[in-house]
């Protein structure tokens, strides 16, 4: 009887008319008013202050302490009542690059959303350092990252890797079947984008690391307000430019001196929560479908 005092109590502390208060609970009034009684026996207080009317209500200063209360406990009582059913739902957090979301996951995370039964889903974007602690501290079941580190508690395996291209807005005077020599690029033109320590290195062999009218941009949705003229170029994974090119006027070109291939690794707990081992399995079911192995 007290939880249901506790809803007739919450009902008619909004509404202050027992009349109302009947109608949205699908009561009689006469249990409604029955359920307040009892609860009122059970708190020793008054919750309310009645006039010469049953209609005309007010919450006694008991009553105005005792909402919090009772909200608390009809929040604790839901979420009690939840635990059930989120015990058997399959879930799923993953954690990514920004690059990987935009360019090469789409079609997996449409497969994910629509397989049965449902996968409660949580994804989250960071960058490849935080990844790995987010992993290590079961706060994402999965990720993928661009970095490769060794770490007692993480399994790390490579995912794929994917060429580096140069990526422009498009020109008559300038095709797609010719590569480029990093020479041909003038860094104060440059927009750089983030892949990695080897594609850092490379870069810098070739272009001055210190170049003040470099835009730098660590999300690949950036590039559309900076790449507007054909003296621009940025240098992109293949997966990435693929994308972008699609959207708009612009061409892709391969560099003549190749830069190191940007490699993408799947990191997962050596020792993951139970409840969330059978969506790994899904997961892996429709990566292979998506991203097959050689030989598989």
């Amino acid at each position: 009887m007290f939880d249901n005092g506790l809803d007739a109590f919450l009902v008619v502390s909004r509404t202050l008319n027992i009349s109302r208060a009947a109608e949205q609970l699908n009561l009689a009034q006469s249990t409604v008013s029955k359920r307040l009684q009892v609860l009122e026996q059970e708190l020793g207080t008054a919750l309310f202050e009645r006039g010469q009317g049953v209609k005309s209500l007010c919450l006694s200063p008991a009553g105005e302490k005792f909402i919090y209360i009772a909200q608390r406990w009809n929040t604790l009582k839901n979420e009690a009542l939840q635990l059930q059913s989120i015990e058997s739902q399959l879930s799923l957090s993953i954690g990514s690059l920004n690059s990987l979301n935009f360019a090469v996951f789409p079609p997996l995370f449409q497969s994910l959303g629509l397989h049965q039964p449902r996968i409660s889903l949580n994804f989250i974007t960071s960058h490849s350092p935080d990844l790995y602690e987010l992993v290590e501290r079961l706060q994402v079941d999965v990720a993928f990252t661009g970095l490769e580190r060794t770490h007692p508690t993480i399994i790390t395996e490579k995912f794929f890797s994917d060429p580096m291209v140069v990526l422009q807005i498009a020109s008559s005077s300038r095709s797609e079947t010719e590569a480029i020599h990093p020479h041909e690029l003038d860094s104060n033109h440059e927009l750089y984008f983030p892949s990695g320590l080897s594609y850092q290195i490379w870069h810098d062999q070739w272009w001055n690391p210190l170049c003040p009218n470099r835009i730098y941009l660590d999300n690949v949705q950036l590039l559309f307000p900076f790449l507007r003229h054909e003296k621009q170029w940025i240098i992109l994974p293949l997966s990435v430019a693929e994308m972008v090119k699609s959207s708009g006027n612009f061409s892709i070109s391969r560099l003549l001196e190749h830069p190191p291939e940007r490699v993408c690794y799947k990191i997962t707990h050596k020792y993951p929560q139970s409840k969330t081992i059978e969506s790994l399995k899904i997961l892996e079911y429709y990566l292979e479908i998506h991203f097959p192995r050689p030989g598989n």
